[in-house]
């Protein structure tokens, strides 16, 4: 089973850069998941966002901290293949897993939020030791939506060996981590943002600046420029990941056109 996980999708620049390139590639593989919290003008989900991203053939999208920026999501969630973080508390509309079964094979994909410099939302760690014994599958796919790398780490050591594979996304910066930890389970820090690299993570620089220089808020704004796509890719196979290799394509471009 080949999985493609596309890393952050951030506004206009990212949703461009998965519709220019993904259905290029999507033949490669059985399930592509991308994380799309960012997607609405570079906060939340919208409807739009969210037929541009299924179009270009995304199967399954997982949300983060932005989950809830726009209502759109409230009637997405509930029937769309769109997953939020497991560890919100009991009654928060959606869904925090998925299963796909490919073959006689089932892929269970579940996503959890940090608690370290984010919301104080339940225990990661213990959300997915209760998961894990009431889902069963052949393979497993944490999503870890986290701000600091010490806790990416320690959930993929805590599960090393239960799960096949621990992705990291939120920071919008890909790392060059990639590894198969001793137990056997796959692990990237993260995956790294889908969008505009000439931006301050996916924002307009002179905002940013701004707010740096100023220390005082500014309105966000979404970067424009050309599109880089970011996502990482698993092989599962005989009850492992057999593989893990972050994957990079870059939309052509002249300074001209931005």
């Amino acid at each position: 089973m080949r999985v493609l996980f596309i890393g952050d999708v951030m506004a206009e620049p990212g949703l461009r850069a998965v519709s220019l390139h993904l259905p290029d590639i999507r033949g490669e593989y059985d399930l592509v998941i991308a994380n799309a919290e960012n997607s609405a003008r570079g906060k939340g989900i919208s409807k739009r966002a969210y037929r541009t991203l299924i179009e270009a053939g995304v199967d399954l999208i997982t949300l983060g901290n932005h989950a809830w920026d726009h209502k759109d999501v409230y009637e997405l969630i509930e029937t769309a293949p769109i997953i939020r973080a497991l560890n919100y508390p009991p009654g928060t509309p959606g869904k925090g897993y998925w299963v796909f079964t490919h073959g006689e094979e089932r892929l269970l994909v579940v996503q959890v939020m940090g608690r370290v410099f984010m919301d104080p939302l339940d225990s990661p760690f213990l959300a997915l030791d209760r998961l894990l014994e009431e889902v069963e599958a052949e393979y497993v796919l944490v999503e870890v939506h986290a701000e600091a790398t010490s806790e990416k780490y320690a959930l993929a050591h805590y599960l090393d060996g239960r799960v096949s594979a621990v992705l990291g996304t939120h920071t919008h910066v890909p790392t060059l981590d990639a590894v198969i930890l001793p137990g056997g389970t796959a692990y990237q820090t993260d995956v790294g943002m889908t969008g505009t690299y000439h931006s301050v993570i996916g924002g307009e620089t002179e905002t940013f600046l701004a707010r740096f220089l100023t220390g005082r808020p500014q309105p966000f704004r979404a970067a424009k420029g050309p599109a880089r796509f970011h996502a990482t890719e698993l092989v599962f196979e005989n009850g492992k990941v057999r593989a893990i290799s972050p994957y990079i394509w870059e939309e052509p471009w002249t300074p001209s056109e931005y």
